[in-house]
């Protein structure tokens, strides 16, 4: 017993200084890996709503986690008609959270090789949404749609959907109460004792702002995502587009915030402009 003890306290010692070394802080195992990567099981896929929610042969009702289909009727048919051409295939589900308040089960969804969030986001058929779910668990799903997007496929190649530049006030303004991809460059960040707030102008009655409640926060900066990365740096947001002091996008996942590299903005791709520093 003693041999035991003593063994579990070299190792402890032994790896405490790599730990400090490379900033790395113990964690207890996360509820992302409980929630992600839970027991895979069989299925079939027996119709879908016009909602483009699944209706299982469990007799269950299940939607796809982390990404939504477009607003627009043309596009959501596209995907609504992608989805019904598997109807009737067996499924290998895999739940990714609990059921929400119309009872669906949040699951990733393969039907023999193909994955269909990934089948749809590739396709420009659906967008990714981390904050359609209280974890986000296919991060693999940003990738995917920066390619859809690049290439303007589906709904990608309406102006509607592409990113939004923040310092484009009026087009904000437009799409209060959708979702909304933005684009810019963090001017300032203001922390107060509950919320972080992202600015990206000297107008606040104005601007575009980024609202991040504090535990969100201390999760981006396990991610590397601080004060110190993000202020002067362009970033890419995505959610509900609120009115509040010009207009705000409330984060609920880390995910819902990415850091660009370069200069760039994708929405002003087409013009060929930078953000003026």
């Amino acid at each position: 017993m003693r041999i035991g003890i003593a063994a579990g306290l070299l190792t402890a010692l032994v790896m405490l200084p790599v730990a400090a070394q490379e900033g790395v802080k113990p964690r207890p195992a996360s509820r992302l890996s409980t929630v992600c990567t839970g027991e895979a099981r069989q299925d079939r896929l027996d119709g879908i709503t016009a909602e483009g929610d699944l209706v299982l042969g469990s007799e269950r009702l299940a939607r796809l986690a982390g990404i939504r289909l477009a607003d627009d009727q043309a596009h959501r048919q596209q995907a609504l008609e992608w989805l019904k051409a598997r109807a009737g295939e067996s499924l290998l589900v895999t739940a990714q959270g609990t059921r929400d308040r119309w009872g669906r089960q949040p699951l990733k969804a393969r039907t023999g090789y193909l994955d269909l969030s990934h089948g749809l986001v590739e396709a420009g058929l659906a967008i990714v949404d981390p904050g359609a779910d209280s974890t986000f668990c296919q991060p693999e799903l940003l990738a995917l749609e920066e390619t859809a997007r690049e290439r303007r496929l589906g709904l990608w190649a309406e102006a509607r959907y592409n990113p939004i530049p923040v310092d484009q006030a009026d087009r904000l303004k437009e799409r209060v109460g959708s979702f909304v991809i933005v684009e810019g460059r963090v001017r300032s960040i203001g922390e107060r004792k509950q919320r972080i707030y992202l600015n990206f102008g000297g107008q606040w009655a104005d601007d575009f702002t980024i609202i991040v409640p504090r535990r969100i926060w201390a999760l981006m900066a396990e991610r590397g995502l601080s004060a110190e990365t993000l202020k002067g740096h362009i970033i890419r947001a995505r959610g509900i587009l609120q009115p509040w002091q010009g207009t705000a996008l409330n984060v609920d996942l880390p995910e819902m915030i990415e850091r660009l590299e370069g200069g760039n903005l994708q929405g002003r791709k087409r013009d060929d402009k930078r953000l003026a520093r």
